[in-house]
């Protein structure tokens, strides 16, 4: 950020009237004093210059008072951001809101990958926070935020479900069968990565089902699919197993090489003993769904592999990068928060 020329005034119009935010966040509880800070815009541009614009505390500050936007201490900063959490919440609601009715959605199925990121504090060591994303490819936005603790896993129904949507996710949302079937049973689609041995897989008639015979079965280099049954893993109150397609896709003979490699080498290093199926089964790629067979989707171009891991490694690259947000939402993080990055970069 150029300290000196920050574009305020665009930035400002981009997220709304002041006296909108005004009436906004002392609805919300964040601008209850104004000694140091006369109004909500002042408490957001020093909230984006903190966040973003890659200063400390102490910097904020001071740059804040030579271009007299606002005189306060860094632990009064410390203080309002804190207090400022749900009406930065309230606002990237808005941000995301009015993005998402601008840009629409094309006809037939929509596309939302959905994943997860977990995030250490500024300065901290373990992961501390996870957080949740849903991304339009066809739009090229996020569509979704929601910041938890690091115990609340990854989950393919977290976010609400569209009549039109096809949610698509990585491995490490197909393992629990009671979130599978909240999609099942409702409004929207899915397809999912599963490891061979990650779901309770049955046939029609409620026997086990032999995947490896299944991929054993298949010819050589070619594909194939069928329809199991997801069983509820012997949780009794889970219901009823529910049919699903599962795909097999093999893999390349020198894309199965890096494959079986890599998870060599994952297991090696943390000291296990790979069992030979696993080994077998690495040599492709299991996808479930709950799309029909003679269901196909139109997009151009289908951003799964690394959408998430260039914005938001780059957005998270640096801690300083989003101090402000992961200062804000530590406050009450049980409470739901979305979309705190659209609040920094209304742009991104």
């Amino acid at each position: 950020m150029n300290y000196s020329h920050d574009n305020w005034s665009a930035i400002l119009a981009h997220i709304g009237k002041p006296e909108e935010l005004d009436t906004s966040a002392r609805n919300a509880g964040a601008l209850t004093r104004r000694r140091e800070i006369r109004d909500a815009a002042t408490l957001l541009r020093l909230g984006l210059a903190y966040g973003p614009g890659g200063m400390s505390l102490r910097e904020v500050t001071a740059w804040a008072q030579l271009h007299d936007v606002a005189t306060l201490s860094d632990v009064a900063l410390l203080k309002r951001l804190r207090n400022a959490a749900d009406w930065f919440g309230i606002l990237a609601a808005q941000t995301l809101a009015v993005r998402a009715a601008v840009t629409g959605c094309t006809s037939g199925k929509r596309l939302r990958l959905v994943d997860g990121t977990a995030i250490s504090a500024p300065g901290g060591g373990s992961a501390e926070w996870r957080l949740h994303m849903g991304y339009d490819p066809h739009t090229c936005q996020f569509t979704d935020f929601e910041l938890t603790d690091s115990r609340d896993a990854e989950r393919l129904d977290r976010f609400a479900q569209t009549a039109d949507e096809i949610r698509i996710a990585d491995r490490g949302f197909g393992s629990r069968p009671e979130c599978i079937r909240s999609l099942a049973f409702g409004e929207a689609d899915y397809i999912v990565r599963v490891h061979w041995r990650g779901l309770r897989w049955l046939t029609a008639e409620g026997m086990r089902f032999d995947m490896m015979g299944f991929l054993r079965g298949l010819d050589c280099g070619k594909n194939g699919e069928t329809t199991v049954m997801i069983g509820n893993s012997g949780n009794k109150k889970a219901g009823a197993p529910f049919p699903a397609r599962l795909i097999a896709v093999s893999l390349p003979p020198e894309k199965a090489l890096i494959s079986k490699t890599r998870l060599l080498s994952e297991n090696r290093r943390k000291g296990r003993v790979v069992q030979a199926e696993t080994l077998e089964a690495a040599g492709h790629v299991l996808l479930l769904t709950s799309l029909p067979e003679d269901e196909y989707i139109q997009q151009s171009k289908w951003l799964i592999v690394t959408v998430c891991d260039g914005k938001l490694n780059w957005l998270l690259s640096g801690s300083k990068v989003c101090c402000t947000w992961m200062l804000c939402v530590q406050r009450n993080l049980n409470s739901r928060k979305r979309g705190y990055l659209l609040i920094y970069s209304p742009h991104f």
